[in-house]
């Protein structure tokens, strides 16, 4: 990430992962996946100043019980980010949860979001993310994407997979949505 979180939750433990996704097929170093519908708590931080470590602040509070019940929320892994809707953060709710049950934020920025059944190309890299790592993913992306002729949406998003606290072995992968 581009700030470390890890000043700011050093006791976070992220959860199992909770993509469920199904490789379709490999093509280089990218993978082609289905991704089943899902819902995510989201935040997008107004200020732009520390986006994505006050938008991860903000979201952590919720699922922390931050909300109407004070009910704990379990944090899933990835944490998605979506670069091209001014880093918009989401947090993948755990599949007992609808918009029905889930508690209401006490913060009224937060938001839910419920996404279809979509195909998405990936590609992964390791260590921590930035910018100049990010836009280098999305450029490899994209030359293989057009090498064989898949067109996608151009809408990128960065998934992190681990805790700030974990350095070595992270795993972090750009997507993006193919379109049939």
């Amino acid at each position: 990430m581009k700030k470390l979180f890890l000043l700011l939750f050093p006791f976070l433990n992220f959860g199992q992962d909770a993509s469920t996704y199904e490789v379709i097929k490999v093509i280089e170093k990218i993978e082609i996946r289905a991704y089943n519908p899902a819902l995510f708590a989201s935040y997008i931080n107004d200020e732009q100043s520390d986006t994505q470590d006050s938008s991860f602040r903000v979201l952590a509070n919720y699922i922390f019980g931050s909300n109407e019940r004070t009910e704990e929320i379990a944090m899933t892994s990835p944490v998605v980010i979506r670069l091209f809707n001014n880093d918009e953060m989401l947090f993948r709710m755990p599949e007992k949860y609808n918009k029905e049950n889930l508690p209401k934020p006490n913060n009224e920025k937060v938001k839910f979001v419920e996404t279809n059944y979509v195909q998405k190309a990936v590609i992964k890299y390791s260590g921590y993310s930035n910018t100049e790592r990010e836009n280098q993913k999305i450029e490899e992306l994209k030359i293989i994407l057009k090498k064989y002729n898949i067109t996608h949406n151009n809408k990128f998003e960065l998934f992190v997979y681990d805790p700030p606290y974990k350095f070595f072995n992270r795993r972090n992968e750009i997507s993006v949505n193919v379109l049939k």
